[in-house]
């Protein structure tokens, strides 16, 4: 592992023990984006969203601007001056959930570009989320008596409830409700963990188990209190031969799902360590 390798791991882990609070989610994203493209400066990245941040503070003028306002300078800026759009050709390309690749191509997922309006909104002092919103992400920026809903994948558009309802369904079939947990807000981690996983799903569906062990190792960096990731690599590493890293990672599920009493997945990895010792004896 070279320097910087090593580097952005140190960086991660740091992230991985901060309050949600404290994690720069664009540059936390930057340096995820890194690991896969290590041969990459983030100068260059960092400086262009200190451009974009600019250009939206010049363009916002007051601050206590309505959320009307200020969507409409967020998307003006993002998906009008600096032409980000979501990728409906290519949605599946691993490119689209790598920040450092959606800013030399202009274009990515939801929840990517979503983190470039998070990001900037932070920055202004606006009060954006993302929402629990299932298969695609949307943000929610809120004022005082109001709030409003946008889509960071169609140009930061504003969505009504009938909107949400038929994206919804777009996602979940025909009878889906929207529920108040799918408008429900996320924090920063749970954002990048969305992020990540769609790699990871990616490199599951596609028989690459390696690559798929990779990226759950940075989630747990990122996120080592979240026992669901543990049993992930647990199964990974068995994948992949290495039965004693399988095993740990399978105990290590079961501690902490056992301290936070998540019965279930304690229970799925006490079976799955049953079972390795069978075959291991």
């Amino acid at each position: 592992m070279g320097n910087m390798q090593q580097s952005f791991e140190r960086e991660l882990r740091a992230a991985g023990e901060a309050p949600d609070a404290d994690i720069d989610i664009a540059d936390v994203a930057l340096m995820l984006a890194a690991c896969d493209r290590p041969d990459i400066s983030l100068a260059p990245y960092r400086a262009h969203l200190d451009e974009l941040t600019a250009a939206a503070h010049s363009a916002l003028g007051q601050k206590d601007a309505p959320v009307h306002v200020a969507a409409g300078v967020l998307s003006g800026v993002i998906a009008g001056r600096y032409r980000y759009l979501g990728d409906a050709e290519t949605y599946d390309d691993p490119k689209n959930a790598n920040l450092a690749h959606v800013i030399d191509r202009r274009k990515g997922l939801p929840v990517t570009l979503g983190i470039l309006y998070l990001h900037i909104a932070r920055k202004l002092g606006l009060d954006m989320a993302g929402l629990n919103f299932p298969g695609h992400f949307v943000l929610r920026l809120s004022g005082p008596g109001e709030a409003l809903v946008i889509d960071p994948f169609n140009g930061g558009q504003p969505l009504s409830a009938a909107d949400l309802l038929a994206l919804i369904r777009s996602v979940e079939g025909p009878q889906a409700r929207l529920t108040p947990e799918a408008c429900e807000a996320v924090g920063t981690r749970d954002i990048l963990l969305r992020l990540e996983n769609n790699i990871l799903s990616r490199a599951i569906r596609g028989g690459e188990f390696a690559r798929a062990r990779e990226v759950v190792t940075r989630m747990i960096w990122l996120a080592p209190q979240r026992a669901g990731l543990r049993f992930e690599l647990g199964r990974l590493e068995v994948h992949a031969g290495h039965m004693g890293a399988a095993a740990d990672a399978f105990a290590t599920c079961v501690d902490l799902a056992t301290g936070i009493g998540e019965t279930r997945i304690a229970g799925m990895a006490e079976e799955a360590l049953r079972q390795l010792k069978t075959r291991l004896n």
